[in-house]
C-alpha cells in the first residue's frame, strides 16, 4: 500500500471512528471472552466464525494478568501464511499501549488507535477487553486485531471491488504495455522513414510531415501507455475520491487534446504547402482544431464543477 493511500485510509477511519468503535464493541461484547482465554481451539473456532461474517477479521490471542500472551495466535482465512508470525506465545505485550489502558477498564472494551501490526505488516487496529471475576480476580485479556483497509473497504460497501483490484491492476498492466510496443514501433516507423527520406525521390517536405505524424502518434500513444500505467497500476487510487478521478480524467483529456491539436496543426501546414488552394482539407483541418478547442473548454468546465461540488462535500 503506498504511503498516499495510507494517509487516504486514517483520513478515513477519522471520519468514521464513532461507528468502527461501536461495532468494534459489539463484536467483542457477543464472544464468551473469559471461555477463550486459555482455550487454543475456541479462539481458532471464534476467528474462523467471526471472519465468514466480517472479513477484516485478521487473528484473535489472549493475555494473562500480567500482559504476556499465554497461547499462539489464532489467525483467520484472510491472513496468508506467508504474513503470519508463527512464535507468538509468551510475548511480553504488557506495555503496548492498548494493553496499558484496558489496565484501568473493569469488564469494558478498548480500541486501538491505527498501527503497523507486527504480525501482519498492515494497518491494524485492535480492541481488547479486560475480564474480572466475582471477586476482583484480574483473569487477562483477550484482544482482537482487525485489518484497517478492509474494515473501511466493508463499511464503504467496497469489499468486493477491493478483492478484484489486483487483477484489474493486470489487465491495465498488460493494455499499457500494449500502447508502450505500438508508440515503439511507430517511433522505430519514424526513424525508418527519416532513414529513407533522403534517397526517396519524393520531396523532402512530404517525408518530413510523414516523420512528424508517426513521431507525434508514437508520443502520444506513450503517453496515454504511462498515464494508464501511473493511475491504475504504480499509484494507489481511491475510487470513493473524486481528486483522484478528477486526476485521471484530467490526465487522459489533456494527452488526446494534445494529439489532436498536433495532427490538426499538421494537416493545415500540410495542406498550405503541399496543396495550394485546397480549401476544404484546410476547413476540416480547422474543424478539428475547433473540436480540439471545445474539448479544452469542456475540460475546464468540468474541473471547475467538479472543485466546487468537492467545497460542498464533507468527505473530500
Amino acid at each position: 500500500m503506498g504511503t498516499q493511500n495510507q494517509f487516504r485510509l486514517l483520513e478515513q477511519y477519522k471520519q468514521s471512528e464513532v461507528t468502527i468503535h461501536s461495532l468494534l464493541d459489539s463484536m467483542m461484547t457477543s464472544l464468551n471472552g473469559i471461555s477463550l482465554l486459555r482455550d487454543a481451539r475456541a479462539q481458532q473456532d471464534a476467528i474462523t466464525q467471526l471472519s465468514k461474517a466480517y472479513p477484516f477479521v485478521d487473528l484473535i490471542y489472549s493475555l494473562d494478568a500480567q500482559g504476556v500472551q499465554q497461547l499462539d495466535s489464532a489467525y483467520s482465512r484472510q491472513v496468508s501464511e506467508r504474513k503470519r508470525r508463527m512464535h507468538s506465545k509468551g510475548s511480553d505485550r504488557s506495555q503496548r499501549p492498548y494493553v496499558v489502558a484496558a489496565r484501568d477498564s473493569r469488564n469494558q472494551v478498548m480500541v486501538s488507535q491505527p498501527y503497523l501490526s507486527s504480525a501482519t505488516h498492515e494497518l491494524s487496529i485492535s480492541a481488547i477487553q479486560r475480564y474480572i471475576d466475582a471477586d476482583e480476580q484480574d483473569l487477562g485479556y483477550l484482544v482482537i486485531n482487525f485489518n484497517l483497509q478492509r474494515l473501511i473497504a466493508y463499511l464503504n460497501g467496497d469489499a468486493t471491488r477491493s478483492q478484484l483490484a489486483p487483477w484489474f491492476q493486470w489487465v491495465y498492466c498488460l493494455i499499457s504495455g500494449l500502447l508502450l510496443l505500438v508508440s515503439g514501433l511507430l517511433l522505430y516507423a519514424a526513424f525508418d522513414a527519416l532513414i529513407n527520406v533522403f534517397s526517396s525521390k519524393d520531396t523532402a517536405a512530404s517525408g518530413a510531415f510523414g516523420i512528424v505524424i508517426l513521431t507525434t502518434l508514437g508520443m502520444s500513444i506513450f503517453d496515454l501507455g504511462k498515464t494508464i500505467l501511473e493511475e491504475e497500476v504504480l499509484v494507489s487510487k481511491d475510487n470513493r475520491h473524486n481528486l483522484s478521478t478528477r486526476r485521471t480524467i484530467s490526465r487522459f483529456m489533456a494527452t488526446i487534446i494534445i494529439a489532436i491539436s498536433i495532427e490538426a496543426l499538421l494537416l493545415i501546414f500540410r495542406a498550405l504547402l503541399e496543396v495550394p488552394g485546397n480549401t476544404e482539407q484546410l476547413h476540416n483541418a480547422v474543424w478539428i482544431l475547433l473540436s480540439a478547442v471545445a474539448m479544452l473548454v469542456g475540460l475546464g468546465i468540468y474541473l471547475k464543477l467538479s472543485e466546487a461540488s468537492s467545497r460542498h462535500d464533507p468527505h473530500e
